[in-house]
C-alpha cells in the first residue's frame, strides 16, 4: 500500500498569477494609478504605474545597478539584454552589471565581513534564499523598503519584516533520462522513489537543503521519514554536489535523479533529461536592496520590475534563469501544471520552521 505522508496546512497548490495590489509607492510621489506613455529614462517604454514616477526618475538619475549572480555563466551580454528589456518596458535606462560567481552563503559571509569593516557593499541587489535573508537582516545589512505600498506588488510576495520581495524559486525536482525511460514509466510521486523498482537507480546529493524543503509539504516528520527510507543501503547513490545529479542523469549513468532543476545548458542542448511529473518543493528567493547600496532607487525599481511586471518575470527566467512556478513559459510552471502543483509554504514558515527542519535533516545525514 502506498504510504500517505502527513502534510502541513500550507500553500501546496499551484498559485495564481500575482494580483494587482493597491496603493502607491510614497505619498510624495504624487499621481494616481495608471500607466505613463513615456518614462523618465528617455525614449520608449514607460509602462510603470504613475505612482512610481518619483522612484523611476531617481533610478534614472542613478543610471546603474549592480546585481549578484551565483554563477559565471551570466555574462555582460546577459546584462545588456536585461537593460534593453527594462528600458523597453519602463522607459528607464539602467546600466546593469553582474558581480558574483560563488554560492550565495559564501558571498553573504563576505558581505557580513565587509559590513563589520565598514566597507560599502560591492552590489546593490542580492537575490537569495530564506536562511541567507535571515542572516543578512540579523547583521543589519538590508535596506528597509516598503514593498507592500508599491502598486502592482502582490501582498503574498512581500517578505514582511525581512525587507524582501519574492522574485524566483529553487526547485528540488525529480529528473529522468529520456533515453532510458518514457514519461509514462517515470515516477509520479515521491513515494514511488521508495519502491524496489528504483533501488540502485537513483542519484541524489546528501546535503541538508536538498531534502529540508520537503518539510513544507510533508511536515518535518514526513520529510525525515522519506530521507531515511531513500538513503537506505543500496537505494540511492550520492553525488558530490547537486549539479552533478543532473549531469549523471543526462549522461545515462543513472535513470533517475532527485534534488535539482535541469540546467539551462542542458535545455538549450536538448539533452536527454526531463522532469518526472512529481509534485516537488520550491524554495522562494527574495530580492534585497543592500544597506549602503550606491544605487538604491535603481535597485528598488529593478526588483519591482522582476516581481510585478509580466516582462520582468519573463526576463528573470529567460536571462537570469530565475524561474517562478507561477510564470507561464518557465520550466517550473510547466512542471507544476503537469504535477498538479508544488509544495511550498508561507513566508513565516520559511523564515522560522524551515531552519529547524534543515538542522534536523543535517543531523540525520551525519549519522
Amino acid at each position: 500500500m502506498t504510504k500517505q505522508f502527513p502534510s502541513l496546512n500550507r500553500r501546496s497548490v499551484l498559485h495564481g498569477m500575482a494580483a494587482l495590489g493597491a496603493g502607491g509607492l510614497l505619498a510624495a510621489c504624487g499621481g494616481g494609478s495608471g500607466s505613463r506613455p513615456g518614462g523618465p529614462g528617455g525614449s520608449g517604454g514607460g509602462k510603470l504605474p504613475s505612482s512610481l514616477d518619483s522612484l523611476a526618475a531617481e533610478a534614472a538619475k542613478e543610471g546603474k545597478v549592480r546585481l549578484f549572480v551565483s554563477t559565471d555563466s551570466r555574462t555582460s551580454a546577459h546584462a545588456r539584454k536585461l537593460s534593453q528589456a527594462l528600458r523597453a518596458d519602463t522607459g528607464v535606462d539602467l546600466d546593469i552589471s553582474f558581480v558574483g560567481g560563488e554560492p550565495d552563503p559564501r558571498f553573504a559571509s563576505k558581505l557580513v565581513q565587509e559590513g563589520k569593516a565598514k566597507i560599502a557593499p560591492s552590489i546593490d541587489v542580492f537575490a537569495t534564499t530564506p536562511l541567507v535573508v535571515r542572516q543578512l537582516n540579523a547583521e543589519g545589512l538590508v535596506r528597509p523598503v516598503d514593498w507592500a505600498s508599491m502598486e502592482g506588488v502582490d501582498p503574498a510576495d512581500v517578505w514582511q519584516g525581512h525587507q524582501g520581495i519574492h522574485i524566483a524559486e529553487i526547485a528540488r525536482a525529480v529528473l529522468y533520462n529520456t533515453d532510458a525511460l518514457r514519461e509514462a514509466d517515470a515516477p509520479r510521486t515521491l513515494d514511488d522513489l521508495l519502491t524496489d523498482a528504483w533501488r540502485g537507480k537513483i542519484v541524489t546529493a546528501g546535503l541538508p537543503d536538498v531534502f529540508s524543503p520537503l518539510a513544507a509539504g510533508l511536515g518535518t516528520d514526513g520529510m525525515l521519514d522519506f530521507v531515511r527510507r531513500l538513503l537506505e543501503k543500496g537505494r540511492a547513490s550520492m553525488a558530490s554536489v547537486p549539479t552533478a545529479v543532473r549531469t549523471q542523469v543526462s549522461s545515462g549513468e543513472f535513470p533517475l535523479g532527485y534534488g535539482i532543476r535541469i540546467g539551462e545548458s542542458q535545455r538549450t542542448a536538448k539533452a536527454p533529461i526531463a522532469y518526472a511529473p512529481v509534485k516537488i518543493p520550491v524554495v522562494p528567493r527574495a530580492g534585497l536592496v543592500l544597506k549602503g547600496a550606491r544605487n538604491p532607487a535603481a535597485a528598488q525599481l529593478f526588483l519591482y520590475w522582476l516581481n510585478a511586471t509580466e516582462q520582468g518575470r519573463k526576463k528573470a527566467f529567460e536571462v537570469l534563469d530565475w524561474p517562478r512556478h507561477t510564470t507561464p513559459g518557465t520550466d517550473l510552471h510547466a512542471l507544476a501544471e503537469k504535477a498538479g502543483g508544488v509544495m511550498t509554504a508561507d513566508i513565516d514558515w520559511w523564515m522560522n520552521d524551515y531552519e529547524k527542519a534543515d538542522k534536523q535533516v543535517a543531523r540525520l545525514l551525519r549519522k
